[in-house]
């Protein structure tokens, strides 16, 4: 195999944004204008307890979960913007989070979700 033939691929992370219903596609489109390729939104629901959902300042129990995935690099960046772009620091608002990826079945595939097409 040449040398240079194929782009550096970098480490990648999930990234999981859970918002109020109808909030996902706002999240989405903050992603978008970052950078961030692949943006996924599904519905969820909490079933936690209800001292659980006081605690937590959650009292709409549908969401809007939106799963990304982002290269490393760019995790901090993104925070930020989601954080002050969706007011994340006020209680109730949401919450972002990010899950290290450490395996993905094939070569083809961690291209695609690092954002780099063939």
């Amino acid at each position: 195999m040449e040398e240079g033939k194929y782009p550096v691929i970098k480490k990648v992370k999930l990234l999981i944004v859970i918002l109020d219903r109808g909030k996902g596609e706002e999240a989405a489109a903050v992603l978008r204008e970052s950078g961030v390729t692949y943006n996924m939104i599904a519905h969820a629901f909490f079933s936690s307890g209800s001292d659980i959902i006081g605690f937590l300042g959650l009292s709409n129990k549908e969401k809007d979960m939106v799963l990304s995935v982002v290269t490393e690099d760019k995790v901090p960046n993104v925070m930020q913007k989601l954080l002050y772009k969706l007011d994340l620091d006020e209680p109730g608002n949401g919450i972002a989070f990010t899950i290290p990826i450490v395996g993905v079945s094939g070569p083809r595939v961690l291209r695609y979700i690092s954002g780099i097409f063939e």
